[in-house]
């Protein structure tokens, strides 16, 4: 129900002047809740068949309507003589809830009077669309809202983790009442280029730690680097109904705001924090909520984390075979731009792959002129359908440097479906609950990882712990530092945008299991003891998103793109990631 509502006197319309000769002289009296408005004292040449304007500041009354069960409006004419003045009529009628926009018109046997109700929406008064909200209140995950045309109307808002949003297993919603309009959706992918800005992929599960904005005192040695447009977290809406909202990207009507979930997290949004869409950044390390709110009323809320952005040192290795039959296509110009796209995905959680800037070499490793990018010429069999089911995959080991992310770029595996694949990584830092069993991670908050189910979002049930298992370590003797990956030629044109976009989540998904990220998501093998495929030694125990997430078990395909809280907590216990 609205709080106020305005009366306003508009105009009255002359049908006669009362007067035997020449016009009439009208006043008026009147008054609204029982306070007076206008101003009797004005008198006003009244000729037949024509209208009077009543000025709106002097005519109009604002009553606060909260808790009230009705206002009397009352509006009496007289006609100003030398003797007494003459009564024109009175006109009265009751206001009650539901209080509604619309005009009146009513009649005496002198005047008629036109005159309105406006109803408070935003702090405006004034004729608002019949679908416009004055008022909500929290209701199962949603809003029940009061509208101008007095019809209730369920609104309901989302921002959800995973982007492309997933079609199926969301959260159950409010039944919206007939004559709802449709849901306005922002639940697509990202198509990522080299030179977009590291912040490009929405709604990561690792809002970076920043230093604040610019003008500001000069970063002191080892700060964060500034927050701005290219590098705050961008936070959107995935969903909101019904459409007749029609909210905007910086909508005042949307008010957002962060509270601390764990560790003193802390954040401060760049920009207004208002509209669908907001840029956020960490001011300190931990855990947030942030809340939108519509009316006053909770309408959404996106839980992250807040850490520093962790710098992976790599380097590159393009192994050429004797001819053109056994030499990868990718040039180290390729290699830049597939490292670009990939630290667009990572930048979710936190890590960001940087160029080894150490010359050494070995294995006759040759430096192409850009740093950390090297060519080694190696036998046929080194960088031709090689076999990565041995122990000790020769291509990933050269030129490696211990604690550098090695990455090879070779021709082929020897099964046409291998694009690449993870040689090496030590244990994670995360024990294991008892000897010979697979580390786990558990991550406890609403909404819950990837809104696993129960989300916690009303009316969904109340977010349990989700617990995620991690690799154990796959290590060749000799080697305890080596952290190791091959691509294959067979991803694609390595110059072409779609296909590079493949080398980047290859280099991704890979670099996640390097991390001891398991599969999200499996697929049925009915010859394993466990039903899935690889006997289920890779699946980290978690079957949503079904095929969003960079870990899916066939993680090259444009739908590959999150990751999320959970996995952002694991990695960050590599030991390839900096403490």
């Amino acid at each position: 129900m609205p709080e106020r509502i305005k009366v306003t006197f508009n105009r009255v319309f002359v049908k006669s002047d009362a007067d035997w000769f020449g016009s009439g002289e009208f006043y008026f009296i009147a008054t609204v809740d029982g306070a007076s408005v206008g101003d009797r004292q004005r008198i006003f040449d009244a000729r037949e068949g024509q209208w009077i304007e009543l000025p709106a500041a002097q005519w109009s009354a604002v009553v606060d309507v909260a808790g009230k069960a009705s206002v009397v409006v009352r509006f009496e004419g007289k006609d100003d003589d030398v003797f007494f003045d003459d009564d024109l009529g009175t006109i009265g009628h009751t206001l009650r809830p539901p209080w509604t926009q619309r005009t009146f018109r009513a009649e005496t046997e002198y005047f008629l009077l036109e005159w309105g109700v406006e109803l408070e929406v935003e702090g405006r008064f004034g004729r608002h669309p019949p679908e416009a909200i004055f008022a909500c209140r929290s209701h199962s995950g949603s809003l029940d809202c009061a509208t101008v045309s007095g019809v209730p109307r369920v609104a309901r808002m989302e921002i959800h983790p995973v982007r492309p949003v997933p079609t199926g297993a969301m959260p159950p919603r409010d039944a919206f009442s007939p004559g709802t309009g449709p849901a306005v959706e922002n639940n697509g992918g990202t198509t990522i280029r080299p030179g977009d800005p590291i912040n490009i992929v929405p709604n990561p599960a690792v809002i970076p730690l920043l230093s604040p904005p610019a003008p500001a005192p000069p970063l002191a040695a080892g700060a964060p680097p500034r927050a701005d447009a290219q590098t705050a977290a961008r936070i959107e809406f995935t969903y909101y109904r019904p459409d007749t909202l029609a909210f905007t990207d910086g909508d005042p009507r949307l008010e957002w705001s962060a509270r601390s979930l764990a560790g003193g997290g802390a954040v401060a949004f760049l920009g207004p924090p208002c509209g669908l869409k907001v840029m956020v950044y960490g001011t300190a390390a931990g855990e947030v909520l942030l809340e939108v709110r519509f009316r006053g009323e909770l309408f959404a809320t996106y839980r992250a984390l807040v850490m520093r952005v962790k710098q992976i040192p790599c380097r590159f290795n393009i192994l050429n075979g004797p001819g053109a039959s056994s030499r990868p296509r990718a040039t180290p110009a390729d290699v830049q731009a597939h490292l670009a796209i990939a630290n667009r995905y990572l930048r979710q959680v936190a890590l960001e792959l940087t160029l080894d800037a150490n010359p050494a070499v070995t294995h006759g490793a040759q430096p192409t002129g850009t740093p950390g990018i090297f060519r080694i010429s190696v036998s046929k069999g080194t960088t031709w359908h090689i076999d990565s089911d041995v122990l000790d995959v020769r291509a990933t080991r050269l030129n490696y440097r211990p604690n550098v992310m090695n990455f090879a770029y070779i021709h082929s595996e020897r099964r046409p479906t291998i694009g690449g694949a993870a040689s090496d990584f030590p244990a994670s830092n995360v024990a294991p609950a008892a000897p010979g069993a697979r580390p786990t991670i558990t991550d406890s908050g609403t909404p819950s990882t990837s809104w696993v189910s129960p989300t916690g979002i009303l009316p969904d049930g109340a977010a349990g712990p989700v617990t995620m298992s991690l690799l154990t370590a796959i290590q060749r003797p000799g080697h305890p530092r080596l952290f190791a990956m091959f691509l294959c030629d067979n991803i694609g044109n390595p110059a072409v945008l779609a296909d590079q976009q493949l080398y980047a989540k290859s280099m991704c998904h890979e670099l996640g299991h390097i991390l001891n990220l398991g599969h999200r998501v499996e697929g049925a093998d009915a010859t394993q003891p466990t039903g899935l495929s690889a006997n289920g030694i890779f699946w980290d125990g978690l079957t949503h998103p079904p095929m969003e997430n960079v870990m899916y078990w066939q993680g090259v395909q444009a739908i590959c793109q999150d990751f999320d809280i959970i996995q952002a907590r694991a990695v960050h216990q590599s030991p390839l990631v900096p403490p």
